[in-house]
């Protein structure tokens, strides 16, 4: 699933898409939590949940 699909699913769910990370996010799908950039460091200064594709995929079943 490319990123596009993956957003639609989530609108479809109901879900609201993020761009940046922020106080309100809540999950950051990812396959490699262990990086060492920026966007990951704050997601993971602010307490965001990681998930990766397979844990994405059950939650928008």
């Amino acid at each position: 699933m490319n990123k596009e699909e993956a957003k639609l699913k989530v609108i479809e769910k109901g879900g609201v898409i993020r761009d940046s990370i922020s106080n309100d996010l809540w999950y950051l799908v990812t396959n490699n939590s262990d990086v060492k950039s920026k966007k990951l460091k704050k997601a993971r200064e602010l307490g965001v949940t990681f998930i990766d594709e397979l844990e994405f995929l059950k939650m928008v079943e």
